[in-house]
């Protein structure tokens, strides 16, 4: 459902109306957490929006939450970029080690198939794709109190001379990042996992090497939405949908 607009905010309280009503006509229980590019917490409009739904956890995308860290960075060319965001998402995400290392003996039978003798844990760790460990490994938010340890010492070690790159621009812009981190903390709550909701689904069983993986689809966040200038939501039946705001 969506509901285009001149302004942000207009019409999204029919919208929300109607997307509670269809939950109520089909008897589905209700979703259990809401994901918002904003007003994650203290906003009371949407609290009463969803009032139907009073259960209902509000959290900010993880996503949205990154990219605020992207705009105090001075370039996106920036040769530490990547690694910045590599690294503020490993401050934030924990994979499941028992599902790395169910993928990590899968791949190790598939190189030993390739004719690879006894491949070690430290040459099948290099051979993992980003989309492998998408596939087949869950992820946790780390809590309030690890996130904020991390992402303090990330950007220590990345502000000043050890932040520049061969031609000494720094990544990071001095005068902003930190200002910008004493906003954003009291958002760690509004990214963390909510608990008890599962955001995981097996979708299907992939064969791998002479192992067989589930692979998975996450209902957290709404990347997929952000090419989108309109009011849209995304559902995930009975468990969590996301839903963004952005006004022409």
């Amino acid at each position: 459902m969506s509901v285009l607009t001149a302004g942000e905010g207009h019409g999204l309280g029919p919208m929300v109306k109607g997307i509670v009503q269809r939950y109520t006509t089909a008897d589905v229980p209700p979703p259990e957490a809401l994901y918002l590019d904003r007003g994650c917490c203290g906003d009371q409009n949407l609290c009463r929006m969803f009032g139907a739904w009073p259960n209902l956890y509000y959290r900010l995308d993880i996503w949205h939450f990154m990219r605020r860290f992207a705009s105090v960075c001075t370039t996106d060319a920036h040769q530490l970029y990547g690694t910045f965001m590599s690294r503020l998402s490993m401050c934030i995400f924990k994979w499941s080690p028992d599902d790395v290392a169910a993928l990590v003996e899968a791949k190790r039978s598939q190189l030993q198939a390739r004719a690879v003798p006894n491949p070690s844990n430290a040459d099948v760790l290099g051979c993992l794709t980003r989309r492998e460990l998408a596939q087949h490994c869950r992820r946790t938010t780390r809590g309030v109190e690890a996130t904020t340890a991390l992402i303090d010492s990330l950007l220590t070690s990345l502000s000043g001379d050890s932040g520049r790159d061969s031609l000494g621009v720094p990544l990071l812009a001095e005068e902003k990042v930190w200002d910008l981190w004493d906003s954003q903390k009291r958002h760690l709550a509004c990214i963390q996992d909510p608990p008890g909701v599962v955001l995981y689904t097996e979708v299907r069983k992939m064969k791998k090497g002479t192992k067989t993986l589930p692979v998975f689809r996450c209902a957290r966040g709404s990347t997929s939405l952000e090419s989108f200038h309109l009011h849209l939501a995304r559902f995930i039946p009975g468990k969590c949908f996301t839903f963004s705001a952005f006004s022409l």
